[in-house]
C-alpha cells in the first residue's frame, strides 16, 4: 500500500512567510551582538589608555582620590563580561540581553567617570537604548507549542509505520510534540523553557539519521535551545557523542521475546499461579484486535479510561507515552481485556502495533480486582503474541532498574552515595517493585539513556526532562506575540511510500506508578 504525504501547498507557502519573519529576527539579534561585540572591544582598548586630560582635572576635583584608577579597572572587567556574553547574545538568551543592557549602560557611566568622554559613552547608551526598544525582537523564540498540523503528523506517522522499529517509535506521534524532517527521517519534541527535549530516536530509512541531527542541531542553535534527547536507546550513541554530545544510562526496558516464554517449570511457578488464580475466580481474559472492537466495546473502554484518569493526580510520561492524546481505537492494535464475573470490564491493556512487534501503552484497572490480574493480562498478550510470530513485545520501562538490578560502581563513597539514593527513590516509586514485576516474564534488558551537551548542563537537562514528564510543574508564561512564535520548520517534509514501552517513561516514571500504572 502506498502512503503519500498529504497536499501542503498552503502550509508550506504560510512557513515561509513565517520562516521570513523570523530570519528578519535573527538578523537584528546577531546585529545586536556584533554591536556590542565592538563597543566592548573599544572599551577594553579605551581601559588601558589615560583619557582626556581636561576630564580628569574637572573628575579629580569633584571625586575621592583613586577613584580613577578603580574606573579603568572596572571597565576592563565589564567590557570582558560583555564579550563572554556576546555568544548568548547572538542566540538569544534572556539573561544576556538584559546583562548587556546594563552592561552598555555601565560602561557609559564609567565612561564620564574615567574622564569625561562623551563621544565613547553616548554610543553605549544608544545601542543599550537600542537594544531595550528591540528586546522582543532580540529574545529567542518563547516556549514552543504544538500547533498539531494535521500534515506533519500524517507525515511523521507514514514514517513511522515504515521504519518505526524501536518500540518508542509510536510514542513520537503525541499531537502535543513538534516535528522535524530531515534526510528522510523524523523526529518529535516539544521545548520547555530553553531546552528542546527529543522524545525517544530519530525514525527513518538507513542512513537518515546523521543529517536529521546535523539539521535539528542547527535548528536549534538558530533558536537558541539547549537539546537534551531522552529515552534513546543505544543504536545511535556513536551518531550522538560525535557530535559532542554526552549519554547516560537513565533505565532499562524489559523486552520479551514471545517465542521463548512459557508458563512451564518452576521459575514460572508464581506467575502461572497468578494465572490460574484469576481464571479460579471467574474472571474472563479477552484478546482482540482494534479493528475487532465494536461501538459497544469502545465506549466501555472509554468509561475504563475515564474512571481511570478521574483517580489520578495528572497524567505522566511524555517520550514513552501517548498521555491525554490517545488516538482512539487502531486496528492493528492488540487490546487485552479483563471482566469481572459479573461481566463488568475492570482492566484494560493496549499494545500498540508497530513494525512487526508490539509495546506495551496502558495498563488500566477499575474498582476490585484480584492479586495477580496484571500479569494475567500480559501472559495472555505473549500468548497472542507468540501465536501470532510477533518478533518482541516491549512492557514496563524501569528507570534506574540497572542499578536496582545490579551492584553500583565506582569508589566506595560513589557507591554508598548510590545506594543511599535508591534507598530513597525506592522507598517513593517503588523501583524494586516494577523491577521485580518485569523479571517475572523473564525479559531481555535493554538499556535507555538521556544524551546532553555538557556535564554542568547535566542538572538542568535532567530538569527539563522532568518537566516534560510532568513530575516538575511549568512555569506559566504570558502570553507572546504572534513575532515571537517559533515558526514551523521551512524544510520540505519527505514523500514516503510503505504499507515503547507505554505511560511511564522518564527518569522516574516507570517507578512512579505501581505495577499497574504504566
Amino acid at each position: 500500500m502506498s502512503i503519500q504525504t498529504p497536499r501542503m501547498d498552503g502550509p508550506v507557502a504560510g512557513r515561509r512567510l513565517r520562516t521570513a519573519r523570523l530570519s528578519s529576527v535573527f538578523t537584528v539579534r546577531r546585529a545586536a551582538a556584533l554591536g556590542v561585540a565592538a563597543i566592548a572591544s573599544e572599551a577594553v582598548l579605551s581601559a588601558a589608555g589615560p583619557g582626556d586630560p581636561r576630564g580628569l582635572r574637572l573628575i579629580a576635583e569633584v571625586t575621592p582620590p583613586g577613584v580613577r584608577s578603580l574606573t579603568h579597572v572596572l571597565m576592563a572587567l565589564v567590557a570582558v563580561a560583555l564579550l563572554v556574553l556576546t555568544p548568548r547574545l547572538w542566540r538569544g538568551t534572556r539573561t544576556a540581553v538584559s546583562l548587556s543592557i546594563a552592561g552598555l549602560v555601565l560602561l557609559a557611566a564609567l565612561n564620564l567617570l574615567k574622564g569625561l568622554a562623551y563621544e565613547e559613552a553616548v554610543p553605549e547608551l544608544c545601542l543599550a537604548v537600542l537594544l531595550v526598544a528591540r528586546r522582543a525582537a532580540l529574545l529567542r523564540p518563547a516556549e514552543a507549542v504544538a500547533h498539531g498540523h494535521e500534515h506533519e503528523l500524517g507525515a511523521a506517522r507514514a514514517i513511522v509505520a515504515r521504519h518505526g522499529e524501536d518500540s518508542i517509535s509510536p510514542f513520537i506521534l503525541r499531537p502535543d510534540k513538534e516535528f522535524h524532517f530531515a534526510g528522510g527521517g523524523v523526529l518529535a519534541y516539544r521545548v520547555f523553557g530553553e531546552t528542546a527535549v527529543v522524545s525517544g530516536d530519530p525514525v527513518g530509512p538507513d542512513g537518515s539519521v546523521a543529517p536529521l541531527l546535523d539539521s535539528f542541531l542547527a535548528l536549534a542553535r538558530a533558536h537558541g535551545w539547549r537539546v537534551v534527547v531522552w529515552g534513546c536507546s543505544a543504536r545511535h550513541l556513536s551518531r550522538y557523542r560525535s557530535l559532542g554530545l554526552r549519554a547516560l544510562q537513565a533505565g532499562e526496558e524489559a523486552v520479551v521475546d514471545p517465542a521463548r516464554f512459557t508458563l512451564a517449570g518452576r521459575p514460572v511457578r508464581k506467575l502461572r499461579q497468578s494465572a490460574h488464580r484469576v481464571q479460579r475466580r471467574g474472571w474472563e481474559i479477552i484478546a482482540c484486535d482494534g479493528r475487532e472492537i465494536d461501538s459497544e466495546l469502545e465506549c466501555e473502554i472509554d468509561a475504563v479510561e475515564t474512571a481511570w484518569r478521574g483517580a489520578q493526580g495528572h497524567l505522566l510520561g511524555f517520550a514513552m507515552a501517548m498521555g491525554a492524546f490517545e488516538s482512539g481505537v487502531q486496528p492493528n492494535d492488540l487490546y487485552v481485556l479483563a471482566r469481572s464475573p459479573a461481566g463488568e470490564l475492570r482492566g484494560v491493556m493496549r499494545f500498540i502495533s508497530h513494525c512487526g512487534k508490539l509495546s506495551l501503552d496502558t495498563m488500566r484497572r477499575v474498582g476490585e480486582t484480584p492479586n495477580g490480574l496484571n500479569e494475567a493480562l500480559v501472559c495472555r498478550a505473549l500468548e497472542i503474541a507468540r501465536r501470532r510470530g510477533v518478533a518482541e513485545v516491549s512492557l514496563n520501562y524501569a528507570g534506574l532498574g540497572h542499578l536496582v538490578r545490579g551492584e553500583p560502581h565506582g569508589t566506595l563513597a560513589s557507591r554508598l552515595l548510590t545506594r543511599g539514593a535508591l534507598a530513597l527513590l525506592g522507598r517513593r516509586f517503588q523501583m524494586d517493585r516494577l523491577v521485580r514485576f518485569n523479571e517475572k516474564f523473564s525479559p531481555d534488558w535493554r538499556p535507555r539513556y538521556v544524551i546532553y551537551e555538557s556535564r554542568l548542563g547535566l542538572p538542568r537537562a535532567v530538569f527539563r526532562v522532568l518537566q516534560a514528564e510532568g513530575y516538575l510543574p511549568q512555569r506559566r508564561r504570558r502570553r507572546s506575540s504572534a513575532r515571537w512564535r517559533p515558526a514551523p520548520r521551512a524544510l520540505p517534509l519527505p514523500q514516503t511510500n510503505g504499507s515503547g514501552v507505554g505511560e511511564s517513561g522518564s527518569l522516574v516514571d516507570a517507578v512512579a506508578h505501581t505495577v499497574g500504572d504504566r
